[in-house]
């Protein structure tokens, strides 16, 4: 699937995969109530990981999160349950990790006879479909069945179903925004990318997409940690994105009388647009993980159209790593 479809098939891919994940659960037993629970992925899954384990700690289940890559080399005892993500079900890393944990292992896939199905004791399909080379369908069907496991094993439910329809009416939104961003952010020498709590993983995703598919300098932080140094280089020849509702809407304030290019996506009303800062506000969605599946929309559009404007038609990765996917050449 190209970039550019994988963005606008997102609504109908939702829509589909969250039926299938539905049905799924029915399958994935219950937690026990004192169960600590580790998401464990790497790249854009990690992203997911970081940002459901807090959304999920918040609700009533002990979380954390943990990056693939250090678990597959940890031999302590780290959780009772095991939650890998990995759309392809073949990152190398994931796979490792799953392989030597002690503990129950649910994998979160859209790969039904992937190599991570073999190393967990209980699969959630996505039934996403194939994804483009930069994921997109992939990575918000993740999000959206994170967030429908937690509920599940919480034994509550948001209203998934308004979530496709709130998918298009972001894109809608966002295309105007991203147009009119293009050349500012098109000539930024490095964009930032900035968010705290759900935003987490559209600032890590975020910053991750604008490098793998339009070849943008970037760099994702932490609001609060943001405001101790690293924002400090900022000039007119920065770009920044700042997602959020909170210290956001006054970071993305300041930013822009610097001179940078900002652009501010936020469920708070009243923000209005200034010279150099672009507002878009986005709907409310019910759920932390489906507020982050909005969230990342305007920033792929952004990729599409900086890799558009750049000749770049976004067919894969320029250096391929051959131990990265279990099956690549």
């Amino acid at each position: 699937m190209r970039f550019e479809d994988g963005i606008t098939a997102q609504p109908e891919v939702l829509a589909r995969s969250a039926r299938a994940v539905t049905e799924g659960l029915s399958r994935v037993a219950a937690l026990h109530p004192d169960d600590l629970v580790a998401l464990v992925g790497i790249g854009a899954s990690e992203h997911i990981a970081r940002t459901a384990a807090p959304a999920w700690r918040a609700a009533g289940i002990r979380a954390v999160a943990v990056s693939a890559a250090e678990l597959k080399n940890e031999d302590t005892p780290l959780a009772d349950v095991y939650v890998a993500l990995s759309e392809s079900g073949r990152s190398a890393e994931t796979v490792a990790a799953l392989s030597r944990v002690k503990g129950r292992r649910l994998g979160v896939t859209n790969g039904p006879d992937s190599p991570l199905t073999s190393n967990v004791d209980e699969v959630l399909l996505l039934d996403s479909g194939p994804d483009s080379p930069v994921y997109t369908t992939g990575y918000t069907a993740t999000l959206q069945a994170v967030g429908l496991l937690g509920e599940h094993w919480l034994g509550t439910s948001s209203d998934w179903s308004a979530l496709p329809e709130l998918v298009q009416s972001v894109l809608d939104a966002g295309k105007p925004v991203v147009d009119a961003l293009a050349k500012p952010f098109g000539q930024a020498r490095i964009i930032d990318v900035v968010g705290s709590g759900t935003a987490n993983a559209t600032a890590g995703e975020g910053a991750l997409v604008l490098r793998e598919a339009a070849r943008a300098h970037t760099a994702q932080h932490e609001t609060y940690n943001y405001l101790h140094g690293p924002m400090e280089p900022l000039d007119a020849d920065s770009g920044c994105i700042v997602i959020g509702d909170g210290r956001e809407v006054e970071l993305a304030t300041d930013v822009s009388r610097l001179g940078c290019p900002t652009l501010l996506l936020t469920t708070r009303g009243g923000v209005a647009s200034s010279e150099g800062l672009t507002v878009l506000q986005l709907p409310e969605a019910g759920s932390p993980l489906a507020q982050a599946v909005l969230q990342i929309l305007p920033l792929q559009a952004l990729a599409w159209r900086l890799a558009s404007d750049r000749g770049l038609r976004v067919e894969g990765f320029r250096y391929q790593q051959s131990d990265t996917k279990l099956g690549s050449s």
